[in-house]
């Protein structure tokens, strides 16, 4: 009994050769030790023959059973493990957003799973030239067997190179990323040490993972086209409004400067030169509205495609603000203009020409809403390294709920034509002078919104950061009189 339970402890721990091999030597030993003649291996009593045959058969079969048992738990005990690494990378994956965040977050785990060097390629790396390929890929792939097989790999969707049974002259172990049908890419290992291959389980292990990794390409593919569409359509929404206002906006100057030069063609001496001059006028103003139209439509375009290119550099604020007022002085009659500035505000890192704009918008929209003869006030004030202005107005405001909502393109509040004191209509836009000027301060580094000013009104702030390679002082008075002396 105690020579088969060795053969039972050997049953656990090794495969059926050695199970065997101790049936045969514990049988070996019981004739040696117990049968007379003792420490021989000669039997002389023939009845020690069938105790022979029954402990080799007991043996043989407590070895086969304790073996599969072994077996089975080993199975069990591969399948939790694989089960493990595919939840640790499910876990991993589900904050993937693009195909490179998959394929390396696909590339560490299967590192993990496996002894050797990792290297994951995309199905649009496989398709191009071997030249495009990253530096690790090539590695990987620079022998002619190993790029044949990829290739193959890649074509058939099924895995190849060493133990694989295919492709074997490759030292490297190539499992495709997604279906027979539905090629994603594939994992490329080259076990540790060279020359050892890769174990069943191992493959299965990989082959498990690319599978999950298959699942989130997928998943990324198709959230990449939702978007796409998502951009499309908004980019066909966009155009839609974008002739809507065309075609509303500029009807209306249009007509006015068609009217105008008619009646200058076809005058024949009746108008007087006031009248000449006022149409003239007419055709000026309404071309500058045009102007301005296009201007912002052109500003808008590089706002949302992103070439909108900030060339900073150290400028005083009030220059900035001294040209938009000039600028807009046309259009602000009838709204005097308050702007207080401290004498000790610092140069801001700004595109001029850009913020400049934003000043313009930011005063005809204070112009354009609000009663003839309400003050605009124009205020600086360095906070928390940045520069805070603020173009308020003594308008109806912003309705409650809007403070967002301004800032869209297209959006046009009603203007103070809701107002009991007048009945006059804002001069048309189309709604885009708040969300280029929000889009230049953000290209800046800073912010912009809206408030309810105190009394009534609409408060629009900005922020600038005072932040720089070099921020320059600019000298005192009593300095430069010095240097000039």
């Amino acid at each position: 009994m105690l020579l088969l339970l060795g053969v039972v402890v050997v049953a656990t721990r090794y495969r059926r050769g050695p199970s065997l091999l101790a049936s045969l030597l514990s049988i070996g030993a019981f004739d040696f030790l117990f049968v007379p003649p003792y420490y021989t291996l000669d039997v002389h009593d023939a009845a020690y023959l069938l105790t022979f045959i029954v402990m080799l058969v007991v043996a043989l079969t407590m070895s086969r059973l304790t073996g599969v048992i072994r077996e089975h738990a080993l199975e069990a005990e591969e399948r939790e493990r694989r089960a493990s690494a595919v939840a640790a990378l499910n876990a991993d994956l589900a904050g993937a957003t693009n195909h490179g965040e998959v394929l390396t977050i696909l590339a560490r785990h299967v590192g993990r799973a496996v002894i050797g060097q990792v290297c994951t390629l995309g199905a649009a790396e496989l398709d191009s030239d071997p030249a495009h390929w990253g530096p690790t890929a090539r590695e990987f792939l620079a022998g002619v067997p190993e790029s044949v097989a990829a290739r193959w790999v890649h074509e058939g969707g099924q895995a190849a190179g060493t133990g694989t049974g295919r492709y074997e002259d490759s030292d490297v172990l190539l499992v495709p990323i997604g279906t027979a049908n539905h090629h994603l890419g594939l994992v490329a290992v080259r076990p540790e040490p060279p020359d050892r291959v890769p174990e069943p389980e191992e493959i299965e292990t990989v082959e498990a993972l690319a599978v999950q990794a298959a699942s989130a390409l997928e998943r990324t593919q198709l959230a990449e086209q939702h978007e796409q569409a998502r951009a499309e359509a908004e980019a066909e929404r966009l155009r839609t409004s974008l002739l809507s206002s065309l075609s509303h906006d500029f009807r209306s100057p249009l007509a006015t400067i068609e009217g105008a030069a008619s009646s200058l063609l076809e005058e024949n001496g009746a108008l007087t030169p006031d009248g000449r001059h006022d149409l003239a006028d007419s055709i000026l103003e309404e071309s500058h509205r045009m102007t301005r139209l296009v201007t912002n439509l052109l500003d808008m375009i590089r706002v949302e495609t992103g070439a909108l290119a900030v060339q900073k550099s150290w400028q005083p604020l009030e220059e900035a603000l001294g040209v938009a007022l000039l600028r807009v002085e046309e259009r602000l009659k009838g709204h005097p203009v308050s702007v207080d500035l401290p004498p000790n505000l610092p140069l801001v890192p700004i595109d001029e020409l850009l913020v400049e704009q934003v000043f313009i918008n930011l005063l005809e929209n204070a112009a354009k809403y609000t009663l003839p003869g309400t003050q605009i006030d124009v205020t600086a004030s360095e906070v928390g390294g940045e520069v805070r202005v603020e173009v308020a107005d003594r308008g109806p405001g912003v309705p409650k709920g809007q403070e967002e909502a301004i800032f869209r393109k297209f959006f046009q509040s009603p203007g103070p034509q809701g107002s009991a004191h007048s009945g006059r209509m804002p001069p048309g836009g189309a709604g885009l002078g708040l969300t280029i000027s929000r889009g230049i301060i953000t290209a800046h580094g800073g912010r912009m919104w809206v408030e309810h000013r105190p009394g009534g009104g609409a408060a629009f702030r900005f922020t600038v950061p005072l932040s720089g390679p070099h921020i320059p002082t600019i000298p005192a008075e009593q300095d430069v009189v010095e240097s000039n002396g």
